[in-house]
């Protein structure tokens, strides 16, 4: 009898072997590095314009007529240094307005950092992101994973209200930071803080989300990585836009990023106040005179301290320092730079679907992510660097809105109302629910995406372009939806890209990893790329600015190494935070019920094991930690995690979700040996339990 094989062999044993065929030929697609450089040039008119240039002072600055850096914006190293220590130094948020609900004792508590954290890609890392009002900023898991943590306070009064947004005891918002009420003669009107500049005298300013208990902006905070490579920054391009338009707020009529400097300051409880307290200290007058010399001479002759330390002299170092944060050292850098093994096979396939147009079978994501930090289009008449281009680069991608928005609707009286994006800045119909196109690199760490912080995964946000279907009836219903979102590969295709599963990962993997700078988070001597945060460079003063060290000594501040000049803890000067930092630690043995549910022995060791229970009503959070206090000197803990100062080991715990809430319990044991020898291992001790990250 003869067999036909074909009858045999299994219908899923067959689309096996042409899966892998098709993988195989995936996988020789003619992405090798030589071909791959080609296209890219190609498609970007000429890949040169895609590098990062190599020093600062070459990154985009606004010039003179003759090409030379115009000094009044110049990127010099002093400036930079100064302004990245004040967007991390918490002594300038002092802007706390009684009258609009601030509460005094959150003076000094938050920065431009509390929501732009450099291992979260510079934002925020939370849906919900809090400067003045929160508390906290991250914990670690136990794989030791970084994960962005900060919420209102819980430790201050008076309490102000409870909202589905802000359950429970905890400080709320009352309106988000962009937004004011103004009584005027034909009533109540709300809108941004440019509102009230163009409104018409008398007006009273009734309510701000700029002044009250808690600051939150109703979208996602945006990054910070490539801020000197556009002209209009923020997600609906607010900042760098002429004080002339509807939604303008820029009375200097600066570039776009000593606007949102400006424009921070303001929402950020630090305009009008700061100077007074960067005058304290004779390490920041330094800072200030280095970085700005011509107007410390002005100050000097006239004996006036005000004009070199002041709102515009701090807005322009802190644009410098948002100037020069970019990452150099991505593999895709490399790779620009010819290294042919920088990307992966698979990263150079993703690689070739970003920078090939989607009606040729590609995802044509280059059409809005080019440029050196992949944040414009690629044929923006490029003068300084920053582009000329502006409305190409908003696009209503059919999304809802921000949870905060729902403050919006209850603070405004306005139960339909919308955040459309653009148009709120120009006025325009044809801008409605368009924002603005954003950096794709350092994504891997950002953990919310979007306005509205709807996706917590880049591959979920390759899907959402894959699908080309809008999440939101309103917004697509605009008459403003991108075609290039809806039909990207032309008029009469089906929506979307229409790349296979294969090819999502590819194009993820190239965003997330390929796009990836670890040189951003930890400080790395030998990376072309800073660490965002201050590093050990930025502030061991004892080793690289021992002038700082004498000038802080005789002004009686002296320069703590690890910390901002003003001395308080980097980012947040909050309990929360600085357990989360490691900089104290909270005992709470008293909020716990203690249980030992079994002690026993086992071979010449001691295993006590307790179950451990929250018996308070409030949040036990970052890490706990089980001090065995008194163990007898031959005696140690075999399962420790490190001794504390006074030399007691204990045991970490890593709480789920970072948490241990009213009424729930955990069971950790504590395992004790005799250190050298033989003999006894009965253990006799004292067990307290802290909160807090780090050893304390």
């Amino acid at each position: 009898m003869k067999l036909d094989i074909n009858r045999w062999l299994a219908p899923t044993a067959l689309a096996a072997a042409v899966s892998l065929l098709c993988l195989s030929a995936r996988a020789h697609d003619g992405a090798s590095p030589a071909q791959l450089r080609r296209l890219i040039d190609q498609q970007v008119g000429g890949i040169h314009k895609l590098k990062v240039p190599a020093k600062d002072e070459d990154l985009p600055q606004p010039r003179r007529a003759d090409g030379s850096p115009d000094p009044f914006f110049e990127i010099t190293e002093a400036k930079r240094y100064l302004g990245k220590q004040l967007f991390h130094d918490p002594v300038r948020m002092v802007r706390i307005r009684p009258p609009f609900g601030g509460v005094p004792a959150t003076a000094q508590t938050a920065t431009c950092a509390s929501c732009h954290l450099g291992e979260a890609a510079s934002k925020a890392g939370t849906l919900l992101n809090f400067a003045a009002g929160g508390e906290g900023r991250h914990y670690t898991d136990a794989k030791g994973n970084f994960i962005p943590r900060r919420r209102p306070r819980t430790d201050l009064l008076p309490r102000l209200r409870d909202t589905p947004l802000f359950p429970g005891d905890a400080m709320v918002d009352a309106l988000p930071t962009l937004t004011d009420i103004y009584q005027t003669p034909a009533g109540v009107v709300s809108g941004s803080p440019a509102l009230g500049r163009k409104l018409t005298p008398p007006f009273t300013l009734l309510a701000t989300g700029r002044l009250d208990a808690l600051d939150s902006v109703a979208r996602n905070a945006p990054g910070a990585i490539g801020a000197a490579f556009n002209n209009r920054l923020l997600m609906g391009g607010f900042a760098g836009e002429p004080d002339a338009s509807p939604g303008g707020l820029n009375p200097f009529g600066h570039p776009a990023q000593e606007n949102v400097a400006l424009l921070l300051l303001d929402a950020h409880r630090m305009l009008e106040d700061q100077s007074a307290e960067l005058q304290k200290f004779a390490t920041y007058r330094k800072l200030f005179r280095d970085a700005f010399p011509e107007e410390a001479r002005q100050a000097d002759a006239a004996g006036d301290l005000n004009l070199l330390i002041n709102d515009v002299t701090v807005l322009r170092a802190t644009a410098t320092f948002l100037r020069t944060t970019v990452t150099r050292n991505t593999p895709w850098d490399r790779f620009l730079a010819g290294d042919n093994n920088a990307l992966t096979p698979r990263q150079r396939r993703g690689a070739k679907l970003f920078f090939t147009r989607a009606s040729e079978g590609g995802a044509g994501c280059f059409g809005c992510h080019s440029g050196p930090m992949l944040n414009k289009q690629p044929h923006d008449p490029d003068v300084t660097g920053a582009g000329q281009f502006v409305e190409e680069n908003f696009y209503n991608l059919g999304l809802a809105d921000h949870p905060l928005q729902a403050l919006n609707r209850a603070g405004r009286n306005q139960p339909g109302f919308r955040d459309d994006g653009r148009k709120e800045v120009t006025g325009r119909d044809s801008d409605a629910f368009k924002f603005r196109v954003l950096t794709l690199r350092q994504l891997k760490d950002a953990r919310f995406f979007f306005h509205n912080g709807s996706f917590t995964k880049v591959r979920d946000v390759v899907e959402y372009f894959n699908a080309g279907v809008p999440q939101d009836a309103q917004a697509a219903a605009a008459g403003t939806l991108s075609r290039r979102f809806a039909f990207p590969r032309g008029q009469g295709s089906p929506r979307g890209l229409g790349l296979s599963p294969y090819e999502v990962d590819d194009l993820t993997d190239f965003i997330e990893n390929g796009l990836y700078d670890p040189g951003f988070v930890r400080h790395d001597p030998n990376s072309s790329t800073r660490m965002f945060q201050l590093s050990p460079q930025d502030f061991t003063y004892s080793r690289f600015r021992p002038d700082l060290v004498a000038l802080g000594a005789a002004d009686g501040r002296p320069a703590v190494d690890g910390r901002p000049l003003s001395g308080l803890p980097q980012d947040n000067d909050d309990p929360l935070s600085r357990r989360d930092m490691g900089l104290e630690f909270l005992d709470v043995t008293s909020q716990l019920q203690i249980s030992r549910v079994e002690s026993r022995r086992e071979h010449d060791r001691q295993v006590d094991v307790y179950r451990l229970t929250n018996n308070s009503p409030t949040v036990i959070d970052t890490h706990l930690l089980m001090i065995a206090r008194g163990l007898p000197r031959q005696l140690e803990l075999e399962n420790g995690s490190g001794v504390t100062s006074t030399g007691d080991g204990y045991h970490r715990i890593f709480l789920p979700e970072g948490v241990l809430v009213p009424g729930q319990s955990i069971v950790q044991r504590l395992v004790f040996k005799v250190r050298h020898g033989r003999g006894s291992p009965s253990a006799n001790y004292r067990l307290e339990l802290l909160s807090g990250q780090g050893n304390p």
